[in-house]
């Protein structure tokens, strides 16, 4: 086969999957899923059965010959963020590895999220048209919910909670064998999972009514979705009747009324009860079902980043980022400006740094979230920066490219990776030279408005033999301004070698 195919694998919670898409078509050419469940009890913090890891190896051999069979060269294994929380998750990756020379990269919750978006966001027709107005993606996983809200085609805030159907029905067994109304029980103990997160959410979605786009329903995608077609929409009313319906109705009847298997069937209650109270929250005006879920993102990302499609999202990853910003109260003026000064400092400082485009892009999120942990304690807020945004998901981010952040974060103010190095070994060698280099411009620009009065308006940059000019365009007295200028500069010196130079130039002689 022609190197446009590409095959991505996935192992889930309750299942593992195969896809083969010919990514310059986006034409899915073979979809093979296994219903393995490695992690059916890691909700109940228990670790993942070494007895399902033989299971686990034989199909994901009998992948690799599909693979061989379509000629596919090209292909990647993923883990589902919920069994990398597995205790053993990490020698269960190491004996799958072993056994079938199959590397699994585990995602994050930030990433499962974000790949689906823009499944749903190139896959489905109505996609555009929804996002113009205010609509909401709910995206569903085995054991978490996101919520990303969008106006005026822009994301605007992107929530995660943590409950999802196999959670859900971890909790429902439980009830069954303690409870003597289970399903009312669990129907109150959603609502105040629901409720609590709800808080959270910005103000102007508390009121506002929303197209709702739903993925990773699957019991209600089999039932709904005619076979051949990617979605369907229902109004709220007819959802709600539904719901009705199968509330109470027994595991025969749901399998013989929705068509679905054993294995399936526990799961109807959970998503029914959760989307029904998620579209109250969100005050649903339809419900668009999708049938595209993780996998279906993960070879979308794949075309993207083949460079088959020219839209790309990264300002949905920005976007998140000012969410988190406005959510900790960062004062917008001066985030803003040593954004503007960071990403500037960044672009002219090219043949020193040699860092990539996705370099950039975590260190505009920095820029943007570098002072959330004031709104912890103003003393020492670099320190809770660090920590809240090791404990966040940021949509669209890795594992490793959160805690990038947060070291740089950390390192903006008054520490520098030198001076805290157990901290700091946390990261492989070529991230901390990554860190090093981010920290030290962010620390640049952060001086350039350290009294938070944005008395520079622009600033220009010039490299020389042994220093670097930063030229800023001022009226103002700026003494306070060089005296933390020339305290950050040294971290600078110390990791590119030249001296920056502070140099002041004024508006109005």
């Amino acid at each position: 086969m022609a190197d446009d195919y590409f095959g991505a694998m996935l192992v889930n919670v309750s299942s593992i999957e195969l896809s083969i898409v010919n990514l310059k078509t986006g034409a899915q050419t073979e979809r093979v899923k296994s219903a393995v469940a490695i992690g059916e009890n890691i909700y109940n913090h228990e670790e993942i059965s070494f007895e399902t890891v033989g299971d686990a190896v034989e199909a994901l051999r009998g992948f690799l010959q599909v693979l061989k069979d379509y000629g596919v060269t090209q292909y990647k294994l993923w883990g589902s963020h919920a069994l990398s929380l597995a205790p053993n998750a990490e020698f269960i990756r190491d004996q799958l590895y072993v056994r079938t020379g199959l590397h699994i990269e585990w995602l994050s919750l930030g990433e499962e999220s974000f790949v689906r978006n823009e499944a749903i966001a190139l896959k489905y027709y109505h996609y555009h048209h929804l996002v113009k107005d205010h609509a909401a993606i709910i995206g569903m996983n085995s054991g978490s919910t996101t919520l990303s809200f969008f106006a005026h085609d822009k994301l605007i805030a992107s929530h995660n909670m943590k409950l999802g159907p196999i959670r859900i029905k971890e909790v429902l067994q439980t009830l069954r064998a303690t409870a003597p109304n289970p399903v009312d029980v669990l129907d109150d103990y959603i609502n105040s999972k629901v409720d609590d997160f709800y808080r959270f959410l910005p103000e102007e979605f508390q009121t506002t009514q929303n197209q709702v786009m739903l993925i990773g329903a699957a019991p209600l995608n089999t039932y709904f979705i005619p076979k051949g077609d990617v979605s369907y929409t229902l109004s709220v009313k007819s959802f709600n009747k539904f719901c009705n319906e199968v509330a109470g109705a027994s595991n025969q009847y749901l399998m013989e009324r929705l068509h679905l298997t054993e294995e399936n069937v526990e799961l109807v209650l959970p998503v029914v009860l959760l989307v029904r109270k998620l579209l109250t929250v969100v005050h649903a005006e339809k419900l668009h079902l999708v049938n595209l879920n993780v996998l279906d993102g993960l070879t979308t990302n794949q075309a993207i980043t083949a460079g088959y499609h020219k839209y790309h999202f990264d300002n949905q990853i920005l976007a998140a980022a000012d969410d988190l910003a406005q959510r900790y109260r960062v004062e917008p003026h001066h985030m803003e400006l040593v954004r503007r000064f960071a990403l500037h400092l960044f672009d002219q400082l090219k043949p020193l740094h040699h860092l990539t485009p996705r370099d950039r892009l975590l260190l505009e999120v920095s820029a943007i979230v570098h002072d959330i942990g004031g709104f912890i304690d103003t003393h020492e807020h670099y320190l809770h920066s660090d920590y809240v945004l090791k404990e966040s998901e940021i949509l669209g981010l890795s594992t490793e490219e959160t805690q990038i952040i947060a070291a740089v974060s950390r390192y903006h103010s008054t520490r520098t990776p030198a001076e805290d190095l157990a901290h700091f070994r946390q990261l492989d060698s070529d991230k901390r030279v990554v860190v090093a280099k981010l920290s030290a411009i962010l620390r640049i620009a952060d001086a350039l408005d350290d009294a938070h009065q944005q008395t520079i308006q622009r600033i220009s940059v010039s490299i020389r033999t042994n220093k670097v000019i930063i030229t800023v365009f001022s009226d103002d007295e700026l003494s306070l301004i060089r005296w933390a200028f020339n305290y950050k500069a040294d971290f600078f010196t110390d990791v590119f070698g030249l001296q920056p130079v502070l140099k002041q130039r004024r508006l109005h002689k």
